[in-house]
C-alpha cells in the first residue's frame, strides 16, 4: 500500500510540474506578443507658409493597441542642408496614442521633420519633409542630404536616451540609438564627449553595442549644473557624425 501511495504522489507532482510548464509557456507567448515593435505614423502637411503655425502629429501604436504611455516623443526639425542647427520640440499626448506639437517657420525653404519616439523599451524615428513658402526646384528631395563634413552627405540619425532625472555623484545610464538610411546602424563606434562650458578637459565614454542600432553605457556626473553631451558616431571611412544635447544635473 505504501508503494502505491508513493507512486500516486510522484504522479501528482508530475502533473503539477507539467501544468506549471504549460503556464510558463503561455506566459512566454504573451511576453512574445508584448515584444511586437512600436510604429509611429508621422502626419505633417506637405506645404505651409512662413509665419504660419503648423501642427505636427504622430500616432504611436503597437500592433492593434494605441500607445498612450510613450516615454518620449520629440520632433527634430531642420532646414535642409543645416542639420547641425536642428531644433527639438517636445510633443504632448492628446488621446488615442496621438502626440502633437506646433512649429512656426521663420524662413522659406524645404525642412525635414523627424519624430523621435521612445516607448516600451523601443525606439523609432521616421521623418518627412515640408515645403515652406517659396521653394526652389533644386531644394526638393534633400531630406537625407544634409552636409556635416565637407561634401559628405549624411543619412545618419542619432538619438540620445537618458534618465528623466540625473543626480550628481550617481551613475546615470545612457543609450544611443543610431540609424543609417532608416535602418539600424550596427558595428559602429559610439562615444560620448561630456564637458561643461569653459571646461578644458573633456570626459569620453565609450558605449557598448546592445541590440541592433543601440549602444549603451553609464557616466557619473561629478557635480550639479549644465553639461554638454556630444554623441560621436563613426564607422569606417564613410560615417563620422555627431549631435549635441544639453543635460541638467541635479
Amino acid at each position: 500500500m505504501k508503494k502505491i501511495s508513493l507512486y500516486m504522489l510522484v504522479g501528482s507532482l508530475a502533473l503539477i510540474i507539467a501544468a506549471c510548464g504549460n503556464s510558463n509557456e503561455n506566459n512566454g507567448a504573451k511576453d512574445d506578443e508584448k515584444l511586437e515593435a512600436i510604429e509611429a505614423t508621422l502626419d505633417v502637411p506637405e506645404k505651409g507658409d512662413k509665419g504660419e503655425t503648423i501642427s505636427l502629429s504622430t500616432k504611436v501604436t503597437q500592433g492593434d493597441e494605441n500607445v498612450d504611455d510613450a516615454g518620449e516623443v520629440k520632433y527634430e526639425i531642420w532646414k535642409n542642408g543645416q542639420k547641425d542647427e536642428s531644433e527639438m520640440i517636445e510633443a504632448k499626448h492628446q488621446k488615442g496614442g496621438v502626440y502633437k506639437a506646433e512649429k512656426t517657420f521663420k524662413e522659406d525653404g524645404m525642412y525635414t521633420v523627424q519624430v523621435h519616439v521612445t516607448a516600451r523599451d523601443m525606439h523609432t524615428m521616421p521623418k518627412t519633409e515640408i515645403a515652406i513658402g517659396e521653394v526652389e526646384a533644386g531644394e526638393h528631395g534633400k531630406a537625407g542630404d544634409d552636409h556635416h563634413h565637407g561634401d559628405h552627405e549624411s543619412t545618419v540619425s542619432i538619438h540620445l536616451m537618458k534618465p528623466d532625472s540625473i543626480t550628481a555623484g550617481e551613475e546615470a545610464d545612457m543609450m544611443v540609438h543610431v540609424e543609417n538610411e532608416e535602418s539600424a546602424l550596427e558595428d559602429a563606434k559610439v562615444r560620448l564627449e561630456i564637458y561643461q562650458d569653459g571646461q578644458e578637459k573633456h570626459e569620453w565614454v565609450d558605449l557598448t553595442p546592445a541590440e541592433a542600432g543601440k549602444y549603451s553605457g553609464a557616466y557619473t556626473f561629478p557635480e550639479k549644473g549644465s553639461y554638454n553631451v556630444q554623441v560621436h558616431v563613426t564607422k569606417g571611412e564613410e560615417i563620422h557624425e555627431h549631435t549635441m544635447e544639453t543635460v541638467e544635473v541635479q
